[in-house]
């Protein structure tokens, strides 16, 4: 069999945090450490040659070890180019996206349509649900496409890629075993593990966060919608929020947006950024 021409683009956030909820901190550092570990496996079930590897990453972002020390993702550059990945910086654009997701959508395009080379296989590493048109359009110029996302994604998102990889099946190649007794698990998160994902997306904000924000973040970040998870098993998003971490909400166009106590007392001018 001739060898693929591969193309891989990694949304190293979306994979790290996926990792951190679904395995724990460890398997997220090992992850960002030793590349060679999961690169290695993914690259084996066929002949290819991974002829373009990018890893784009916002360099001030942190990932803690669960032991209370924090590493920058920027710390990582280095193992990456090590792996032969070119390092894109995507760095906070807004108060919660770094804009990776579009510049991977434009870079996949752009090798789509490269003169210089036929690009076989795209493969996307990221658990977001707005790769769906990317991975059509790729499928209807006749490429093939394998996405690593997290093992509940939607049918949606299952159905527009030839080959779902899930990430327990990538946190198993790092060394997690999925029935140890201690430790988050991949599957359905529980209410307690949606509601500390809520309060992570909230203490991370810099400003009050628009209601489906929210929650296109935690699908993002669990598989889990809000609604269908019953606002984290607590009926109602208002009870979720004061559950979370005593958030409140404002009302508004949307839904509103959810805010931190302590912005409260500040005018919504200072601190409403626009969708």
């Amino acid at each position: 069999m001739s060898q693929l021409r591969s193309a891989i683009f990694l949304d190293f956030d979306n994979l790290v945090s996926g990792l951190r909820d679904g395995a724990g901190p460890e398997f997220a550092l090992r992850f960002a450490e030793q590349p060679e570990l999961w690169l290695t496996p993914l690259l084996a079930d066929l002949p290819r040659r991974a002829l373009l590897r990018r890893c784009y990453m916002n360099p001030a972002g942190m990932l803690e070890d669960g032991a209370g020390s924090r590493a920058r993702y920027s710390d990582f550059r280095w193992t990456f180019l090590a792996a032969g990945f070119e390092v894109v910086d995507c760095p906070r654009l807004t108060r919660l996206k770094n804009a990776a997701d579009l510049r991977i959508a434009l870079d996949a395009m752009e090798a789509m349509l490269s003169p210089l080379a036929r690009y076989d296989e795209f493969i996307l590493l990221s658990t977001d649900s707005d790769f769906v048109p990317l991975l059509q359009r790729l499928r209807a110029a006749d490429r093939r496409t394998r996405l690593v996302a997290h093992p509940e994604v939607g049918g949606g998102v299952r159905t527009a890629a030839d080959e779902v990889i899930g990430l327990d099946t990538v946190a198993g190649w790092l060394g997690w075993q999925p029935q140890r007794e201690a430790g988050p698990a991949f599957g359905a998160p529980d209410a307690a593990e949606l509601l500390a994902v809520v309060r992570d997306i909230l203490l991370e904000a810099e400003a009050p966060v628009h209601v489906p924000h929210l929650g296109q973040m935690l699908r993002n970040r669990t598989g889990a919608t809000l609604r269908g998870s019953d606002f984290a098993g607590q009926g109602s998003l208002d009870a979720m929020l004061a559950a979370a971490g005593g958030f409140i909400r404002r009302e508004g166009p949307g839904g509103g947006h959810v805010l931190r106590p302590e912005w409260l007392d500040q005018p919504p001018a200072d601190n409403l950024a626009a969708d």
